[in-house]
C-alpha cells in the first residue's frame, strides 16, 4: 500500500510539473518577475529624474553617445562655424594702396607691398620726427 501511494504521489507530482502547476516554482518565476517589472519601473523614475540636470555619457559598441538635456540645451561649443581659410590678408599701410602686404617694415612693424610703399612710410615718419 505504501508503495502505490508513493507511486500515485510521484505520477501526480509529474502531471504538476508538467502542467506548470509546481507551487514553488511558480511562485518563485512569478517574485522574478515582480522584481524585475519592479526595477524597471524604478530605472524609468531614475531617467526621468537624471535627464533634468545630468549630462549622460554612454560608451558603447556602435560608438560613444552624449545626451544633454532639453532644459539646458545643446551646448554652443558644438556650433558649427564658418571657416574663412585663409583670413583675408591685410592691405598695405602706405595711403591710398590697395594691394595686400607681403613684406612687414622690422622697425615698425607696419604691412607692406612693395619697396615704393616702404620709401613713402619711411618719408612720413621722418618728416614726423623732423617736427
Amino acid at each position: 500500500m505504501q508503495v502505490e501511494k508513493a507511486n500515485r504521489e510521484s505520477e501526480a507530482e509529474a502531471i504538476r510539473k508538467i502542467l506548470g502547476q509546481d507551487s514553488t516554482r511558480k511562485k518563485r518565476e512569478d517574485k522574478i518577475k515582480k522584481r524585475q517589472e519592479e526595477l524597471a519601473q524604478e530605472k524609468a523614475a531614475n531617467a526621468i529624474v537624471l535627464s533634468c540636470d545630468h549630462v549622460r555619457w554612454v560608451m558603447g559598441p556602435s560608438g560613444t553617445v552624449v545626451t544633454f538635456p532639453n532644459e539646458m540645451g545643446f551646448p554652443s561649443i558644438f556650433d558649427s562655424k564658418t571657416c574663412g581659410y585663409p583670413p583675408p590678408r591685410e592691405k598695405c599701410a602706405a595711403p591710398s594702396c590697395p594691394n595686400p602686404y607681403k613684406y612687414r617694415d622690422s622697425k615698425s612693424k607696419l604691412p607692406l607691398c612693395s619697396l615704393q610703399c616702404y620709401k613713402v612710410i619711411n618719408e612720413k615718419g621722418e618728416a614726423l620726427t623732423a617736427c
